[in-house]
C-alpha cells in the first residue's frame, strides 16, 4: 500500500509547509500530496484553502496577494509563527526539496471554487524538473483534468469525489473515472467500499483514499485492498500496515 504524507507530515507540522514537506522526506512514505493555487502576480503557491486566514495570520483569498505579499504572513501556529520554513511555499520550491528523492508527489489543483488557469502552468514545471513520471495530478473540478489532458495526456491524473460535494454517487463512480480517463480515483473515505476497490482493480483504476488518519480506518483500507491512502499521521499508517 502506498502512503502519502497528506499536506506533509501535517498530523505534527503546518500543512503544506516546507518544513512538513521535510519532516515526511524523513518517513518512509511513498508519496508527498499538496494543494495548489496560484497567485496575483501567476506564481504557483502552495496552500489548501482558497482564503490564507486558516492556516496563517492574514485574511483574504490567495489570489488577490502578490507572491511578495503572501510571503509576509506568519504561520498561524503559536509554536511555528518565527519558522521561517512555515511561509506559503512555491511549487517550485517544493520541486527544488524533492528533485533529489524518489518521492512521488500528488499535486491536488485546487481550481474547484476558483478556476485559475494553472494548468500549463504546472504543465510547464514538471516538464522543466522532468518530473513527468513523478507526479499525479489530481482535482475535484473535472473539468479541469479534461484540460490537464488535452495539454498533456501522457501524465497521471486522479480524480477527486466527495459525496459532500456531489461530484459522482458511489455507485457511478467507477464509470465516471473511466470515461474522464483517469489513472486514479481519489475518494473520501466515506465513500469507499471493498466492492467499489475490486470493481475498479477490475477496470484498471488505481483507488487511493483520504483522509485516513486513525488505526480503524487504516485497518479497514488494508482490509478493502485500497492502492494507497492519504494521511495526516504516515508514520502511524506504516506502523498498522507492518502489523498486517
Amino acid at each position: 500500500m502506498k502512503v502519502f504524507a497528506h499536506r506533509g507530515a501535517s498530523g505534527d507540522y503546518p500543512e503544506n509547509t516546507i518544513l512538513a514537506f521535510d519532516k515526511a522526506l524523513a518517513l518512509d512514505v511513498y508519496g508527498i500530496e499538496l494543494d495548489v493555487h496560484k497567485s496575483k502576480d501567476g506564481h504557483l503557491v502552495v496552500i489548501h484553502d482558497e482564503d490564507i486566514q486558516r492556516t496563517f495570520k492574514g485574511k483574504g483569498l490567495v489570489m488577490d496577494y502578490t507572491l511578495s505579499e503572501l510571503k509576509k504572513f506568519n504561520c498561524r501556529k503559536f509554536e511555528f509563527i518565527e519558522n521561517l520554513n512555515c511561509k506559503i511555499p512555491t511549487l517550485r520550491e517544493v520541486f527544488e526539496l524533492i528533485k533529489n528523492t524518489d518521492i512521488i508527489l500528488n499535486i491536488e489543483a485546487k481550481t474547484d471554487l476558483i478556476h485559475y488557469d494553472l494548468e500549463q502552468d504546472v504543465i510547464d514545471l514538471i516538464k522543466e524538473y522532468n518530473f513527468e513520471e513523478k507526479v499525479l495530478i489530481s482535482s475535484f473540478n473535472h473539468k479541469c483534468i479534461k484540460i490537464f489532458k488535452e495539454l498533456d495526456n501522457n501524465l497521471k491524473y486522479g480524480a477527486l469525489y466527495d459525496h459532500e460535494k456531489n461530484y459522482a454517487p458511489e455507485a457511478n463512480v467507477v464509470e465516471h473515472a473511466k470515461k474522464l480517463g483517469v489513472y486514479s480515483i481519489n475518494i473520501s473515505r466515506d465513500l469507499v467500499t471493498e466492492e467499489m476497490v475490486n470493481l475498479a482493480h477490475e477496470n484498471g483504476l488505481k483507488v487511493f483514499v483520504y483522509t485516513v488518519n486513525t488505526p480503524i480506518i487504516m485497518k479497514k483500507m488494508i482490509k478493502y485492498n485500497v492502492d494507497g491512502v492519504f494521511s495526516d499521521y504516515p508514520e502511524l499508517m506504516n506502523e498498522i500496515i507492518k502489523e498486517y
